[in-house]
Protein backbone atom coordinates (compact mmCIF):
# COMPACT_ATOMS: atom_id res chain seq x y z
CA UNK A 1 0.00 0.00 0.00
CA UNK A 2 1.25 3.34 -0.90
CA UNK A 3 -0.82 5.95 1.11
CA UNK A 4 -1.89 9.24 -1.21
CA UNK A 5 -1.80 11.46 1.89
CA UNK A 6 -0.02 10.73 5.29
CA UNK A 7 1.11 12.91 7.97
CA UNK A 8 2.82 12.30 11.59
CA UNK A 9 0.70 13.69 14.60
CA UNK A 10 0.19 13.57 18.22
CA UNK A 11 -2.76 12.41 19.99
CA UNK A 12 -4.24 14.78 22.04
CA UNK A 13 -6.65 12.51 23.76
CA UNK A 14 -6.30 9.10 25.07
CA UNK A 15 -7.87 6.28 21.96
CA UNK A 16 -8.80 3.40 24.07
CA UNK A 17 -11.20 0.36 23.16
CA UNK A 18 -9.72 -2.75 21.22
CA UNK A 19 -6.79 -1.41 20.61
CA UNK A 20 -6.41 -0.61 24.30
CA UNK A 21 -5.27 3.06 25.61
CA UNK A 22 -2.74 4.52 23.17
CA UNK A 23 -1.42 8.15 23.69
CA UNK A 24 1.73 9.81 21.62
CA UNK A 25 3.27 10.02 18.15
CA UNK A 26 0.99 8.53 15.34
CA UNK A 27 0.99 8.23 11.49
CA UNK A 28 -2.42 9.21 9.76
CA UNK A 29 -2.32 7.80 6.21
CA UNK A 30 -5.05 7.94 3.77
CA UNK A 31 -5.88 5.28 1.07
CA UNK A 32 -8.73 5.07 -1.12
CA UNK A 33 -11.46 6.09 0.73
CA UNK A 34 -9.79 4.52 4.25
CA UNK A 35 -7.59 6.25 7.19
CA UNK A 36 -5.26 4.10 8.78
CA UNK A 37 -3.46 5.01 12.27
CA UNK A 38 -0.61 3.25 13.23
CA UNK A 39 1.69 4.01 15.91
CA UNK A 40 5.03 6.03 15.26
CA UNK A 41 8.29 5.02 16.21
CA UNK A 42 11.34 6.81 17.15
CA UNK A 43 13.49 5.78 13.95
CA UNK A 44 10.96 7.34 11.55
CA UNK A 45 9.60 4.30 10.89
CA UNK A 46 5.42 3.02 11.88
CA UNK A 47 4.77 0.13 13.89
CA UNK A 48 1.42 -1.78 14.40
CA UNK A 49 -1.93 -0.78 12.96
CA UNK A 50 -3.81 0.95 15.51
CA UNK A 51 -7.15 1.40 13.51
CA UNK A 52 -8.78 1.56 9.92
CA UNK A 53 -11.26 4.09 9.44
CA UNK A 54 -13.71 4.24 6.57
CA UNK A 55 -13.43 7.90 5.39
CA UNK A 56 -17.18 8.18 4.63
CA UNK A 57 -18.30 7.05 8.22
CA UNK A 58 -16.42 9.52 10.03
CA UNK A 59 -18.65 12.23 11.67
CA UNK A 60 -18.12 15.95 12.38
CA UNK A 61 -14.78 16.47 11.08
CA UNK A 62 -12.83 19.27 12.02
CA UNK A 63 -9.10 20.25 10.82
CA UNK A 64 -7.03 23.81 10.61
CA UNK A 65 -3.86 23.97 9.65
CA UNK A 66 -1.13 26.54 10.12
CA UNK A 67 2.12 27.83 10.20
CA UNK A 68 2.85 26.67 14.00
CA UNK A 69 0.88 23.60 13.64
CA UNK A 70 -2.83 22.30 13.46
CA UNK A 71 -5.43 20.12 15.21
CA UNK A 72 -7.49 17.21 13.85
CA UNK A 73 -10.91 15.84 14.67
CA UNK A 74 -13.55 13.24 14.07
CA UNK A 75 -16.06 10.94 15.82
CA UNK A 76 -16.21 7.58 14.68
CA UNK A 77 -18.17 4.68 16.22
CA UNK A 78 -19.07 6.16 19.06
CA UNK A 79 -15.45 7.57 19.92
CA UNK A 80 -13.92 10.93 19.67
CA UNK A 81 -10.37 11.39 17.63
CA UNK A 82 -8.29 14.29 18.38
CA UNK A 83 -4.85 15.03 17.19
CA UNK A 84 -2.47 17.88 16.82
CA UNK A 85 -0.29 18.62 13.59
CA UNK A 86 2.54 19.45 12.94
CA UNK A 87 3.41 22.91 10.72
CA UNK A 88 2.67 22.65 7.15
CA UNK A 89 -0.20 20.14 7.19
CA UNK A 90 -2.25 22.09 4.98
CA UNK A 91 -2.73 19.29 2.00
CA UNK A 92 -3.82 17.08 4.67
CA UNK A 93 -6.62 18.70 6.57
CA UNK A 94 -8.03 19.95 2.95
CA UNK A 95 -8.54 16.20 2.14
CA UNK A 96 -11.16 16.72 4.95
CA UNK A 97 -12.13 19.95 5.25
CA UNK A 98 -12.74 21.83 1.99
Amino acid sequence: MIPEKYIYASLKNIISGMFGSIRGLVLLCIYEDILYIYRANIDNSYGEQLAKIPIPYMKNIQGKAGLFGGKFSFNYDGKEYKFKLPAKAEKFVDFFVK
